[in-house]
């Protein structure tokens, strides 16, 4: 595999934020504390579902600490659900929005500041000019919540949302089974990039749509394209696929390619077993 490009270079163009302190402070131990109460969806599964639809779309990303990394490598930035926003992270967010990055932060994100104490400051804490807006009140709703990212719907599957107060930020969706038809996501610009806050916390079936208008408008490089389950990556034209579910899939490709480990010759589709691995050229 080597002599074929394996393992990669990577040089991906996204990346998501990933905090231990954020991970902790969200997640008391103390039975008293009302963090719990209102992070009723774990940090990791929020973390978790930013990373999914990207993954499915075998896209390259980085996990990092965004107070230590240099962020302009990168075309975008997932903030998700980073309850706690210290300031070293807040001020390099700034600097890399202001310098022409694209930002996506979701709800719970920036609640707390580096001594884990509530913001007395406009929210989202030390980044509300940033992305032009306050959050305000948050619900839950006994029934999912609907709506429309530009021309995709969506169906929530995580029942929470806030109260988005937007200033100088444009709405790019909106609730429409809440009252008064409120934001799901808003987008901002600031210098010479843009700040994008979603009203929920993170979970495939907003993020998704909103991943999509991002790939054209950033030109970000998305994977061949694959079935749940298959993810695929492409070094000079050859393109290795894993099969990682128990079930057989069907995958299509462009034409006639050979298999290089099972010696097959395949046309339009090809069929991976369980676990199946492949690679064509």
């Amino acid at each position: 595999m080597e002599k074929m490009g394996f393992p990669r270079d990577l040089k991906p163009e996204v990346a998501i934020a990933y905090s231990f302190e954020a991970r902790v402070a969200s997640n008391p131990k103390s039975w008293s504390n009302t963090v719990k109460q209102y992070m009723t969806t774990p940090y990791l599964t929020q973390a978790h579902n930013a990373f999914s639809p990207l993954y499915a779309d075998n896209i390259d990303m980085a996990v990092l600490n965004i107070a230590e990394e240099d962020l302009s490598r990168y075309k975008l930035v997932v903030v998700p659900g980073i309850y706690l926003m210290d300031k070293a992270s807040a001020d390099n967010l700034r600097k890399y929005v202001n310098g022409g990055g694209t930002v996506v932060m979701t709800a719970m994100s920036a609640k707390v500041n580096d001594n884990n104490q509530w913001f007395n400051t406009p929210l989202p804490g030390q980044l509300s000019d940033v992305f032009g807006l306050k959050t305000r009140e948050f619900y839950r709703t006994e029934k999912p919540l609907t709506g429309k990212i530009g021309d995709a719907g969506f169906t929530t599957t995580i029942n929470f949302y806030e109260v988005l107060e937007p200033s100088t930020a444009k709405v790019m969706g909106s609730f429409d089974n809440v009252d008064g038809a409120p934001p799901v996501i808003t987008v901002n610009q600031y210098g010479k990039g843009r700040a994008i806050y979603v009203a929920t916390p993170a979970q495939p079936s907003v993020m998704a749509p909103l991943y999509k208008q991002l790939y054209t408008d950033l030109g970000l490089k998305v994977g061949p394209k694959t079935p749940e389950g298959v993810y695929a990556r492409t070094v000079n034209g050859q393109t290795l696929y894993v099969n990682t579910t128990t079930e057989t899939k069907t995958v299509a490709i462009d034409g006639k390619k050979t298999g290089v480990l099972s010696g097959t010759a395949w046309s339009d589709t090809l069929t991976l077993p369980s676990y199946g691995v492949e690679f064509l050229k």
